[in-house]
């Protein structure tokens, strides 16, 4: 080997290696990023709470001061205080959307803050109200030795330190109590992306693989064919907004005859299943050509018919591919945002229903970085949610082919 071509072989590896470095100093970065960010917050609350939080006014009527002491767990914290009269303590934090809250820690089972009623007018007025761990305190009115209505926590600006003590040694009746459930939850946007997923590979994958089979066995190789299968590569790079477009535009007034008006997630699978037929079409009909033409031969020597042969033998043949065909449009789901915007809405919504709009996991991060507040926390933590439905789906389909593979070879 020539000196010149050494320098060649070196410079072309180094570069390799460059661009190699590059692409693994990057995926590593934002892993990095998303995990640091999003894995301390990410827990139960987080993936099965409510986004909206839940502002809570409750009664207690004439119940008095129980004549207990409670004791607190030992577990408790430092920065925890205590009501050994009510049984319960508060811990000063800065909850998921930047604010000073009074958080709950801890509440025993006997404590007479249990004994609300929810006050405020609407369906669940007279109904029992919460006092959980986890609920924040804004306010507790309490009624002293004289008779007089007394206001303590948040709201008046006071401390933990400052309130607590104040309510053990002044209160004689506990008279209301203004609380919140906090959110910051994802609940809402999971079943939404589970509704979207399911409703879309209804609507597409049938579609897509029978338009596979027929440009791959049916249609004639002429130009029909070629500008037919032209169009595919050329919506396939069609950007997502157009679509989301599309999906307002055409398929609105298709589904308003059967009744149905406004965003919805409806409107948003239909909108995604045609996003999704040029990913489908085009990896279903390489699954069938990957399949040896010795499978179909063999078929049709046996005196199967072409349409047998098909359906029982090259199909089948080409199930990994298939497979690998849904993973990718599920994966393109999960992460799709600006197909949505427009069909499924960004109002995040606790309980989705099918015929009304809500918001996908992704477009969720793209409601939460929107705004003047840009929550990289929550967004990390909901990226890091996606990662993990991503890579269950990939082992999913890894476990069915290498199954199918089994059974194939038995």
């Amino acid at each position: 080997m020539t000196r010149i071509r050494k320098i060649k072989d070196t410079v072309m590896q180094s570069l390799t290696w460059l661009a190699s470095g590059i692409s693994a100093w990057v995926l590593v970065a934002i892993l990095v990023f998303i995990f640091s960010n999003g894995w301390k917050l990410l827990d139960r609350t987080v993936l099965l709470g409510d986004y909206h939080a839940r502002n809570i006014v409750s009664g207690f009527g004439d119940i008095q001061t129980a004549d207990v002491v409670f004791t607190p767990p030992a577990s408790l914290g430092d920065d925890e205080v205590a009501s050994t009269r009510y049984g319960f303590a508060v811990r000063d934090e800065i909850d998921k959307e930047k604010n000073h809250v009074h958080t709950i820690t801890w509440v025993d089972d006997r404590s007479p803050l249990r004994n609300g009623t929810i006050t405020t007018a609407g369906p669940t007025q007279g109904h029992k109200a919460p006092f959980d761990a986890g609920m924040n305190i804004n306010k507790l009115v309490f009624i002293d030795a004289s008779g007089e209505e007394v206001s303590v926590g948040r709201f008046k600006q006071q401390t933990p330190q400052e309130w607590i003590p104040l309510l053990d040694s002044e209160a004689k009746q506990i008279a209301e109590f203004h609380g919140k459930v906090p959110g910051g939850g994802m609940r809402g946007s999971l079943i939404a992306t589970l509704m979207l997923i399911g409703l879309s590979l209804f609507f597409s994958v049938p579609i897509g693989i029978f338009a596979a089979i027929y440009l791959y066995a049916i249609a004639k190789q002429n130009r029909l064919t070629t500008f037919v299968r032209s169009s595919i590569e050329l919506l396939a790079g069609v950007p997502s907004i157009i679509f989301s477009m599309m999906g307002i535009t055409l398929i609105f007034p298709i589904i308003r005859l059967f009744g149905l008006s406004g965003q919805s997630i409806i409107l948003g699978s239909l909108t995604m299943a045609v996003l999704l037929l040029p990913v489908l079409i085009r990896q279903t009909e390489e699954a069938l050509r990957s399949v040896p033409p010795s499978y179909a031969q063999a078929s049709l020597a046996l005196g199967a018919t072409q349409t047998e042969t098909l359906f029982r033998v090259v199909l089948p043949a080409a199930r990994n591919g298939i497979f690998s065909a849904c993973l990718l449009a599920v994966s393109r789901i999960i992460g799709e945002s600006a197909a949505l915007i427009f069909t499924m809405g960004t109002a995040i919504q606790d309980s989705p229903a099918v015929t009304s709009g809500a918001t996908s996991l992704a477009v969720q991060i793209y409601v939460l970085m929107g705004g003047e507040n840009p929550n990289f926390e929550l967004a990390s933590a909901i990226s890091i949610v996606i990662l993990i439905l991503v890579l269950a789906l990939n082992l999913t389909v890894k476990v069915v082919s290498a199954l199918s593979d089994k059974k194939g070879k038995a």
